[in-house]
């Protein structure tokens, strides 16, 4: 995909951009990945030049997005819909779900302690179990998850990510935030592009798409919603060089 055959200008689209695996490469652990020293002048560029119309949208908690990229505060999607943050807005997160996620954090600290290289996640919003340092252990980690969703109720849900598996309200997606996102200025009447690398991406895929918008799959070809496909995330940032340099 060209910036040319997918975009005749940059006006009047809403740049929407996954972080791991998608602009950044995966890492053994979060705190490893690196931002190229030229990925925040770039977005800086992209965000002038779409009037504010460029946010993250990612796994990460929104706090967390801001460390890695500042000092940069994009608009963002954070936890996979569990936070969001619109153009000058502070952070918003359901209490009461974070309050039923932190009781089954004791459960699940003693659960993967036999675990070794498996780490816990705390996101408030999500409770994430990373196997990235221990792919063996995939089935037991999916299995523990499971195990406290039976405990939580009907309100949450497990998602099976890239060596990670979290729990996380059943209602809260990236898809639903990007809606809610793409409903607020300056991102309203605009056409997004939205890149994304794993299962988690899906349903904002398919927002996009109804949206009529530009739906971006990061990595392996796979089955996949998107309308779109790069190879992997070096290819996006060429990418959106070749936007900022039309």
């Amino acid at each position: 995909m060209s910036s040319r055959s997918a975009l005749a200008a940059l006006s009047g689209h809403a740049l929407c951009l996954d972080v791991d695996g998608t602009i950044l490469d995966l890492a053994p652990t979060p705190d490893a990945v690196e931002v190229p020293r030229w990925m925040v002048p770039l977005l800086q560029e992209l965000y002038r030049r779409l009037d504010g119309a460029v946010a993250f949208v990612s796994g990460r908690t929104v706090a967390d997005i801001d460390r890695l990229f500042a000092p940069l505060k994009l608009p963002a999607i954070g936890v996979h819909g569990g936070e969001i943050r619109t153009a000058g807005d502070p952070v918003i997160r359901d209490d009461q779900l974070s309050a039923e996620l932190a009781a089954a954090k004791p459960f699940l600290t003693r659960s993967i302690q036999p675990l070794r290289g498996v780490m816990l996640e705390d996101k408030r919003s999500a409770i994430a179990l990373h196997y990235r340092n221990a792919p063996d252990f995939g089935r037991e980690v999916l299995k523990i998850a499971e195990l406290a969703l039976a405990r939580m109720g009907g309100d949450f849900a497990v998602l099976v990510g890239k060596c990670v598996v979290e729990i996380r309200p059943r209602h809260l997606t990236k898809g639903t935030a990007l809606a809610r996102l793409m409903e607020t200025p300056p991102f309203r009447g605009r056409t997004p592009i939205f890149a994304g690398d794993d299962v988690s991406d899906e349903d904002a895929f398919e927002v996009v798409n109804r949206l009529g918008g530009i739906s971006v799959r990061v990595g392996e070809p796979v089955r996949t919603a998107a309308t779109c496909q790069l190879a992997d995330p070096d290819q996006l940032r060429r990418w959106l060089q070749e936007l900022v340099a039309t």
